[in-house]
């Protein structure tokens, strides 16, 4: 997870980057969803190459693309990119599939909100943070704050 500017450009440093175990992301996805703070959604489909004529050998090192091939290319990114950073207009919370998916989704700061919302409104918030059992949480909490007050993240 990469936290995100809010020119939209990744943040540089250590302490703008939050990596989970491998055993780590399921239970903290559990506790989320505990929290009402994940919603279900359908993974969307990205744009595939051949739908805009192209082939993986014009992405390959050293390919020297035509102009056509070039805007080809240059729409296909674009549309890629709108896939990675769509997010409902208001959300409920954060989407499962950006958070199990490495593809670089966008977690917007609208969605981050309205997670952070459901969680410190949940009876048991008060106690979430202590220092007692999963280490993890506290610190997915204190990511999510200070993404939420720049330009979110992605997950890669």
């Amino acid at each position: 997870m990469y936290l995100q500017t809010l020119a939209g450009q990744p943040a540089d440093g250590d302490e703008n980057r939050f990596l989970f175990a491998w055993t780590a992301l399921p239970r903290t996805l559990d506790v989320m969803a505990n929290f009402g703070m994940l919603t279900e959604l359908p993974v969307p489909s990205a744009p595939t190459l051949s739908a805009y004529g192209l082939a993986v050998q014009d992405f390959q090192p050293g390919a020297q693309p035509d102009q056509a091939t070039a805007n080809r290319i240059a729409e296909y990114r674009a549309a890629y990119q709108a896939v990675m950073n769509a997010a409902e207009t208001e959300p409920t919370g954060i989407p499962v599939y950006k958070l199990v998916n490495n593809d670089g989704f966008l977690v917007t700061v609208a969605e981050i909100s309205a997670a952070l919302s459901a969680y410190e409104a949940h009876p048991s918030v008060d106690i979430a943070e202590m220092p007692v059992g999963d280490p993890t949480w506290r610190y997915w909490t204190a990511f999510l704050r200070r993404a939420q007050t720049h330009g979110g993240f992605r997950t890669h």
